[in-house]
């Protein structure tokens, strides 16, 4: 039997399944516990590995579609959080570590720490007080309010992190970010996330149209800084050039949307499965997020032979004028210079597109596991944790 026996528990991270996978070849999962509704044929020992809990989240979406005003999307979000996390901790059994996400865990940490097991919070994004300044200023410019619900929010997430005896992150920003507000670096581990190379990659005869097609994937929200990449787009106005969104539209996007009408496509959902094809399609991938902390999909763009082009807040690091351009948030004429140079020049587009590919191969789920097997060997004192620098 395994020295390391994780529970990992996830209230809304799709990647967990990617994090349990990595975990159940090893033999170091014991359960995976999630609201995520994927269908158990994705590797893992369903359901003996598995325990879904779905009834949190069908209560969000429930209430996403019956509460109405500025707080609904907020309020549906910490009543279903919690209530994930007040069912997902009978399922805290036994093992020596709980994996789990921020702001679904606190009271599964309390079970767990009874238990005797160590624990473990991963903050996927900035410090919820850096985030939550970034949103108050961006959501005031469009004479929005941001929610005051989000204090309750932010004092379940702050708990955690004084409790957990170790806090994930997965980049450099999002560590910056812990330490500006007062996190202990003693207490923070990096683990880079990372993506399936198997699943993305060049397709053969690579793109068949001569369109310059400018692709984001993600949600399209003030947070996601897509309203600077429409302003860039459209001061362009590039002949034979399109601008395609994929993913699911925040509330929030209806401030800034009906500005640009006609400006870009939209493609709602995409299975992963497709996700690739996409890639293939288009000339450059661009995430210019006010804050992102990792960006998964910067990986997958690029692993697909993309030129990228990101923020200076999204954490998935690239080689700036190697692999693409890493520009300030918020600022659409540096998008739009950006988006013009790859657009003359094509042999500069395939240039930076394989250099992009090459380095992002050491950004898959089997590194990002190697990473964990470290920070959860430190938690349970087997050998001493190296908490490397992303570089």
């Amino acid at each position: 039997m395994s020295d390391i026996s994780v529970i990992l528990s996830s209230g809304g991270m799709s990647y967990a399944y990617d994090i349990a996978r990595e975990l159940q070849r090893a033999g170091y999962l014991r359960r995976l516990i999630t609201a995520y509704h994927r269908r158990p044929h994705h590797g893992l020992d369903y359901p003996r590995r598995v325990r879904r809990v779905l009834l949190s989240e069908l209560t969000g979406q429930a209430l996403y579609r019956l509460l109405r005003g500025a707080n609904s999307f907020y309020i549906a979000n910490l009543i279903r959080d919690n209530l994930y996390d007040l069912l997902a901790r009978r399922h805290i059994d036994g093992g020596n570590i709980l994996h789990a996400f921020n702001h679904y865990a606190l009271f599964s940490m309390r079970k767990a720490k009874r238990l005797g097991m160590k624990t473990l919070i991963e903050r996927d994004t900035a410090h919820p007080v850096y985030q939550q300044h970034l949103l108050s200023e961006e959501y005031a410019r469009y004479g929005l309010n941001y929610s005051s619900v989000n204090r309750l929010i932010l004092r379940k997430h702050i708990q955690e992190y004084v409790e957990a005896d170790a806090i994930l992150v997965p980049s450099e920003f999002v560590r910056r970010t812990m330490v500006e507000q007062g996190i202990p670096e003693s207490k923070l581990r990096l683990a880079p996330l990372g993506f399936d190379p198997n699943r993305f990659r060049p397709i053969q005869g690579g793109k068949t149209d001569t369109t310059f097609r400018v692709l984001f994937v993600g949600s399209v929200s003030l947070q996601k800084g897509v309203h600077y990449l429409l302003e860039a787009f459209k001061r362009l106005a590039l002949p034979n050039a399109e601008l395609v969104f994929v993913g699911g539209v925040f509330p929030d996007s209806r401030a800034f949307l009906p500005s640009y009408e006609g400006i870009y496509r939209h493609i709602p959902f995409v299975p992963q499965e497709r996700l690739s094809e996409l890639y293939n399609s288009a000339s450059v991938f661009v995430l210019p997020s006010l804050q992102d902390g990792f960006g998964m999909v910067v990986c997958e763009a690029a692993a697909c032979g993309l030129p990228v082009i990101i923020s200076e807040n999204v954490g998935a690091r690239i080689r700036d004028g190697q692999d693409g351009y890493i520009v300030p948030i918020r600022d659409p004429d540096a998008l739009a210079d950006r988006l013009l140079w790859l657009y003359r020049d094509e042999p500069l587009r395939r240039e930076m597109g394989e250099s992009a590919r090459q380095y992002v191969q050491q950004f898959t789920w089997e590194a990002n596991h190697r990473r964990l097997v470290e920070i959860y060997r430190g938690l349970i004192g087997q050998e001493a944790d190296t908490n490397e620098q992303f570089a």
